[in-house]
């Protein structure tokens, strides 16, 4: 007996779920860094909602921070970044870090609102038409050929909002965060700039979606292929 007897049937509720999940996902932040001034009037006890939003690295403390092993010479081990988490009050009351918020997450939303709508809208499409017996069809060659596009613009899509989005943070970074509490040990610059703000991570690595685009662009030209073996046997038949 077969775990799951209708796979195309499942996979397309999955796929149809996913997108409106991602899409769901996606309007809480919009409308959570929208209104963050009005949820903060409305509560007293001034709640916050920590997420991260990306990753931050120490200017300076990889260069004072020795690595050493009791058993290799010295400098056999280097200490190449300091990276940590960064985590932000998405409803602060803190008119400029909800600005640079709203600058920072609005572009990579809508990003990957767009992917997501594409991706798991064609995968979907494609799983119902296996449903109904369509295999081999200009329209799934269509729908996988989409998928390998989006997964490719999606990735170059990720590196222009990335680096938007560094230059945004890094500026509220640089004109209103200051590092402290650092032992005397660690000669870390502790004032402006001694934090720098990292590409946030997306659905995927940039580097996994380009590669996961050519290889659907490959199975596009396996399905290419077949589709044109089929329409050569139907009218040999």
């Amino acid at each position: 007996m077969k775990l799951l007897p209708n796979l195309p049937g499942s996979l397309r509720f999955y796929f149809g779920l996913a997108r409106n999940l991602c899409v769901l996902l996606a309007a809480f932040w919009l409308l959570v860094l929208t209104f963050a001034p009005w949820i903060q009037r409305q509560f007293v006890d001034e709640p916050k909602l920590m997420v991260t939003v990306g990753e931050v690295m120490l200017r300076g403390a990889s260069d004072t921070i020795a690595v050493d092993s009791n058993s290799a010479p010295s400098g056999s081990l280097a200490l190449s970044t300091t990276r940590g988490t960064l985590q932000v009050d998405l409803i602060s009351n803190d008119a400029d870090l909800v600005s640079t918020l709203r600058w920072t997450v609005f572009p990579s939303v809508a990003v990957f609102i767009a992917f997501a709508w594409v991706v798991f809208g064609s995968l979907r499409n494609v799983c119902a038409n296996i449903e109904k017996g369509e295999l081999f069809s200009d329209t799934n060659l269509s729908l996988v050929r989409r998928i390998g596009l989006a997964l490719i613009v999606y990735g170059a899509a990720s590196i222009l909002v990335g680096l938007w989005a560094a230059h945004v943070m890094n500026g509220y970074l640089d004109a209103h965060v200051s590092l402290s509490g650092f032992p005397s040990t660690i000669n870390s610059p502790q004032g402006p700039g001694a934090l720098r703000f990292l590409m946030p991570s997306g659905l995927m690595s940039t580097e996994s979606s380009f590669v996961v685009g050519l290889l659907v662009l490959v199975v596009s030209e396996a399905f290419r292929r077949g589709l044109a073996l089929k329409t050569e046997n139907d009218l040999t038949v």
